[in-house]
């Protein structure tokens, strides 16, 4: 998959590609524009809490919240679902009912967070892909499911309204196996269709606990911003430990 140049929100999120306020941010990974000049370009980038960052468990606070993350919807069936290529990664998308659109809530959170979009991030080989590490240990793969906060109408609301916990991402990481991962088949068996930039397809609907399993304690999670331009600082980051099979061939 080529990088691209120019990150378009509504590429990313295709779902919502006809909310026409929806915003561009030109950025890439050049000497002329990568991230040694995001700090140039986009103010939120100097700040204390960018992400990813690398995870070092021993150092770790044990905090026990009052209550078990509580995942609501994530066994439904979307009504329709598809897959595209934004020009970085694969981003899942889902359709779902005014009112079965599936939710986070409890554990660290304070609020309500409503599923957005998944996001794929894997590299060149097995030895790298995945945007955070754990002892500096960088998985071939990271799966990121973006959810904005309850009151928001669209990821750009979130990112216009700069509250620091407006987004929500709970991040799984992927470690390669010898089995393949037949979850993941309705996903890699169509990639093929969406090898140019900016193309998706729709693929048969399934639940997305089938993609990665519910976990209601032992995580990790700090606070964040998104780890592209414009880099705001608004992010909830929850990471999952417990990395998920996938073989080398997928």
């Amino acid at each position: 998959l080529l990088l691209t140049e120019v990150l378009d929100w509504t590429q990313l999120f295709p779902w919502v590609e006809n909310e026409c306020n929806f915003p561009s941010f030109t950025f890439g990974y050049t000497d002329r524009n990568g991230p040694h000049m995001w700090k140039l370009l986009y103010p939120d980038s100097n700040g204390s809490n960018q992400s990813p960052i690398n995870i070092r468990t021993r150092l770790a606070v044990v905090v026990q919240p009052s209550e078990p993350l509580r995942w609501n919807g994530y066994d439904k069936r979307p009504l329709s679902m598809a897959i595209a290529n934004n020009g970085n990664n694969v981003i899942v998308n889902t359709m779902w009912g005014n009112l079965n659109r599936p939710y986070i809530e409890g554990g660290c959170l304070t609020s309500i967070y409503e599923l957005y979009s998944m996001v794929f991030h894997w590299g060149q080989s097995n030895d790298e892909g995945s945007e955070h590490t754990l002892d500096y240990i960088r998985y071939p793969m990271e799966l990121q499911v973006w959810h904005i906060k309850r009151g928001f109408n669209s990821l750009l609301d979130a990112i216009a309204a700069k509250e620091s916990d407006g987004i929500l991402i709970v991040s799984f990481f992927f470690q390669i196996t010898n089995a393949d991962n037949s979850y993941l088949d309705h996903i890699i068996t169509n990639l093929w269709r969406i090898v140019k930039p900016g193309t998706k397809v729709h693929v048969p609907s399934f639940p997305l606990v089938w993609i990665f399993p519910y976990f209601e304690t032992d995580y990790y999670t700090y606070n964040g911003s998104l780890t592209q331009p414009p880099c705001s600082e608004i992010v909830t980051w929850i990471l999952q430990p417990e990395p998920i099979a996938i073989s080398s061939s997928q």
